[in-house]
């Protein structure tokens, strides 16, 4: 695949080559296909440059995430033909942050999760979870989007948080409702900053766990309680 990006990489999107390439592409894997479920919910998006007829996902991450990234990366391989490449700016504080970033190519196959997230605006369809997330998915979208309730380092709580602050109301609440009948899972909504985020509670935490648990990876461990 290496040899083929390089062969690819710089040409134009009308060159024969690139579309001969594009038209060798089908649809997602299934792995593909629920791991995308996940990190669209969470930070991952999709962009299209031609009104609608293709899209192409976009993912960037900051520093302490790169193994992540490059994990996802190499779970997209044949959709993605250029290396991940590093972007650095000053904080208005003054610190310097380091984010990674890729993208997938543009193509039809991406068309069907931007019908489940697109109109217009980043959404969230109607029952998209109950319909389309599956465990696999979840755990990405945790790796990506959740974490801890309490980083206190003696807290006893096992409560953990999707950070669903970009997403409407109602929203947040269809998708809390979806995430307790799907997964027998104790949720609640809680406000940050004015925003909602769903709380999965401490009595839900080994349920969860046996959920992900198959798909989290190691690195990512540390979000867990």
């Amino acid at each position: 695949m290496k040899k083929l990006r390089n062969e690819l990489k710089g040409l134009s999107p009308n060159s024969k080559k690139l579309k001969q390439y594009k038209e060798s592409l089908d649809k997602l894997s299934q792995v593909q296909w629920e791991a995308a479920i996940g990190l669209i919910l969470g930070d991952g998006s999709l962009q299209t440059q031609n009104g609608g007829k293709t899209y192409r996902m976009k993912f960037e991450w900051g520093e302490r995430s790169k193994i992540y990234l490059d994990h996802v990366y190499n779970l997209f391989d044949e959709w993605v033909l250029s290396e991940p490449h590093k972007k650095t700016r000053i904080s208005p504080k003054g610190n310097k942050i380091t984010n990674w970033g890729f993208q997938t190519i543009s193509h039809e196959a991406f068309n069907s999760l931007a019908q489940l997230f697109i109109n217009k605006k980043k959404i969230i369809s109607t029952n998209l979870i109950k319909n389309h997330l599956t465990p696999r998915g979840l755990a990405y979208w945790f790796m990506d989007d959740g974490g801890k309730l309490d980083y206190n380092k003696n807290s006893t709580n096992k409560g953990v948080v999707f950070n669903t602050q970009s997403f409407e109301s109602k929203e947040v609440k269809a998708m809390t409702q979806q995430l307790s009948e799907k997964f027998n899972l104790d949720c609640e909504i809680r406000s940050n900053k004015g925003k909602k985020i769903i709380v999965i509670k401490s009595s839900s935490y080994s349920t969860f766990l046996s959920l992900i648990d198959p798909y989290i990876l190691p690195e990512m461990r540390y979000k867990l309680p």
